[in-house]
């Protein structure tokens, strides 16, 4: 038999298995410690805290049965906010507290510098994800290699803010190209090791789901408003002399919260069904050395997984937070696949040079860097 007959008799090689395995001891007891001492130590703690939640849910994620490893600090990261609150947010309070000292009640020279700050601080906005996410690539491992981010935050924080100044414009048209196109300018330049990750989606597919999203949304605003008149108009009704009616009795207060509700959750519903197929369709369209990654996320189950940690959340008042993120980690981790084998053995190191701070813009603005 020649090589080429025993290649092609042997079985193809299986492909590389994404699993969760969940950690010892949970996330319940790491949540209360962690919300002692940062309660203890007046806040501070949160960025250690942070740590160590990163470094238990890194570890329950398995690559061919291997886990990752976050290598970050938490003063890598309190550090990196330290800089950003002296050298941003300062500044920025200081320069809101003086401009209406320094104009007065002249509209024009205070407008301008309100307009200045908030296009700064979106551009901000754009840098402190695209930084937040190179450093935690760069803090992952994976048999000792190391993942990364390539390229300049400025590019991606001026898409980031011209296609977020034309959501308005559009009417919000631009939301489904503006998700592809900024994922594009993510993915593109994310790295392991010393191989890229290609993604090759278009906006065009989202397109067919998007547009019931945006119709259900004019029409639910226009059913919300004419319910609410309505509960507030019922006051006036038959009414012909006597003092005027309160409109916002207990009763009519209790009707428009539960109107507004319903409206919030017949969106959130419909919402899950463009998001499903979007998160869906940029894994199938996302490659690691030509294997294609698959993801199965159904609308029922991600209206549950988001409701359920907005529950968490609030009703812990953040202290659960962690328990939030690892479900949320998980339940992407447990429906996601990639169909075919990938060479590790092909994989050198990353040569990017490592951040020497940590996510100081994403912390002061709240953004996320996945």
């Amino acid at each position: 038999m020649s090589l080429a007959d025993s290649l092609a008799a042997a079985p193809p090689a299986a492909a590389s298995r994404i699993t969760w395995v969940h950690p010892p001891g949970g996330f319940l007891g790491l949540s209360l410690l962690n919300g002692l001492l940062r309660i203890l130590t007046l806040g501070v703690y949160h960025f250690w805290g942070k740590t160590e939640v990163r470094q238990r849910i890194w570890s329950a994620v398995r690559v061919d049965g291997e886990p990752l490893e976050y290598r970050g600090t938490g003063s890598e990261l309190f550090r990196g906010f330290l800089i950003v609150f002296f050298l941003v947010l300062l500044p920025l309070g200081l320069i809101t507290l003086v401009a209406p000292l320094l104009w007065g009640a002249r509209p024009v020279g205070r407008g301008a510098i309100e307009s200045l700050i908030w296009i700064v601080l979106f551009s901000l906005w754009g840098v402190g994800i695209h930084r937040a996410r190179r450093y935690r690539l760069s803090r992952t491992r994976w048999r000792g290699i190391r993942a990364g981010l390539s390229g300049s935050s400025a590019p991606f924080a001026w898409t980031y803010l011209w296609t977020t100044l034309l959501i308005p414009l559009t009417l919000g048209w631009i939301l489904p190209w503006r998700a592809a196109r900024l994922h594009q300018a993510l993915f593109n330049e994310t790295h392991f090791g010393d191989k890229a990750f290609v993604f090759t989606g278009r906006a065009g597919p989202l397109y067919k789901r998007f547009w019931l999203v945006w119709v259900s949304a004019i029409v639910l605003f226009v059913v919300v408003s004419t319910a609410v008149a309505g509960v507030v108009g019922m006051s006036y009704t038959g009414r012909t002399a006597g003092p005027p009616a309160n409109p916002f009795t207990w009763d009519k207060i209790a009707a428009i919260v539960a109107i507004v509700f319903a409206a919030l959750l017949i969106f959130a519903m419909i919402r899950a069904w463009y998001s499903s197929r979007m998160f869906n369709y940029f894994a199938s369209e996302t490659t690691y050395q030509g294997c294609r990654f698959h993801l199965a996320t159904t609308v029922p189950s991600l209206v549950w997984l988001v409701a359920s940690n907005y529950l968490i959340r609030t009703l812990s008042l953040t202290l659960l937070s962690p328990i939030a993120e690892a479900r949320a980690t998980r339940y992407i981790i447990d429906r996601l696949s990639l169909e075919g084998p990938v060479e590790w053995q092909a994989i050198g190191q990353n040569p990017d040079a490592l951040l020497t701070r940590g996510e100081g813009l994403a912390e002061a603005f709240n953004v996320d860097a996945f």
